[in-house]
């Protein structure tokens, strides 16, 4: 499905605790909710945690938000969900940083009846095979924001030209999503090498730089995520090639979107994490008074450019059309 500019249809970093709103009728009251992220030093997860926290004030839940130092922390993300799980939250959620380190810690859980809503993928077959059942995977269509880049790419290159492609953790389920749309969409551009960069700033500039030197003709380059997008423009700013060698990112972080202004990315396949926290709670609360969710909620995309920038800016972080979670109306 087509994206459109514009809309496309042990350490404890971070603990916080949103008091139960003061009435006593609000449809959350009993929540207690164990959220354990990626990271909070990637502006994408914090906005995650903001829109998590937001939701749990309206809606009178207490959540309790912990995550690993970075996005190779496996161990300690594990360690951390092995000791909330033992402890009184009768939902999770949950980001894992490998498609499979949290299902394990995540069985005693399960085998309590207690909702899972994943903020990231897991493996299915893995999922299964311990008997793991999400109440939800709140997501994006990865392959859709990578495809609208490409298609982007290819109108303003005339249909051809030299571009490279960035991924995050090498097996990351959304890196080789995104990687994988940006192939199909493609079309006559010739893609001359891809670099994992680890989701890491420095990396992605670094194998920028190597990847500019190798092909001093190339026109442009697909990051997997806005981090290491900002890291592959400075290695463009460096090689004095601003302007003239295009670079896009993914998730719309706000240094993204300043950069975009600022003339120096060229775009950003925008993912909304503050909204899809929100959404997260919301499946949370569904799920405990009992609802059926769908296996798969799909938040909604953007390819962001300098000509909506300025609109994506004043409505963050929201998206600045009009949408309507599909998990909200089952909350009673």
């Amino acid at each position: 499905m087509k994206l459109v500019r514009g809309l496309l249809a042990g350490t404890l970093l971070s603990l916080a605790l949103v008091a139960p709103a003061l009435a006593q009728d609000v449809s959350g009251k009993d929540l207690k909710i164990a959220v354990v992220l990626k990271t909070l030093a990637n502006p994408y997860w914090l906005a995650t945690q903001q829109g998590i926290e937001a939701k749990a004030k309206e809606l009178g839940a207490t959540v309790t938000v912990q995550a690993g130092t970075d996005e190779s922390s496996i161990d300690e993300q594990t360690n951390i969900v092995q000791t909330m799980v033992g402890q009184d939250y009768n939902c999770f959620i949950v980001a894992p940083i490998s498609n499979s380190n949290l299902i394990q810690p995540l069985v005693t859980a399960a085998k309590k009846n207690i909702p899972i809503v994943a903020g990231d993928a897991f493996d299915d077959a893995a999922l299964e095979a311990a008997g793991v059942k999400l109440a939800t995977y709140v997501t994006v269509r990865h392959t859709d924001a990578g495809k609208a880049v490409a298609e982007e790419m290819v109108k303003r290159l005339g249909g051809s030209g030299k571009v490279a492609l960035i991924g995050g953790l090498s097996g990351h389920p959304a890196s080789i999503q995104r990687l994988d749309g940006f192939r199909s969409g493609a079309g006559g551009l010739e893609i001359v090498q891809e670099q994992a960069a680890d989701w890491d700033r420095e990396k992605a500039l670094n194998a920028a730089d190597a990847i500019l030197r190798a092909h001093p003709d190339l026109k442009g380059f697909y990051a997997a995520n806005d981090g290491m997008a900002l890291g592959v423009q400075q290695a463009v700013n460096n090689a004095n090639l601003t302007g003239k060698v295009m670079v896009f990112g993914t998730d719309a972080i706000d240094d993204a979107l300043t950069s975009i202004e600022a003339g120096q990315l060229t775009g950003t396949a925008a993912q909304f994490p503050f909204l899809m926290g929100q959404i997260e709670v919301e499946a949370c609360l569904a799920a405990a008074q009992g609802a059926s969710i769908e296996p798969v909620t799909v938040a909604p995309q953007a390819l962001i450019t300098s000509e909506n920038v300025a609109a994506a800016k004043a409505s963050s972080p929201q998206p600045w059309f009009e949408y309507q979670s599909p998990v909200a109306k089952l909350i009673k």
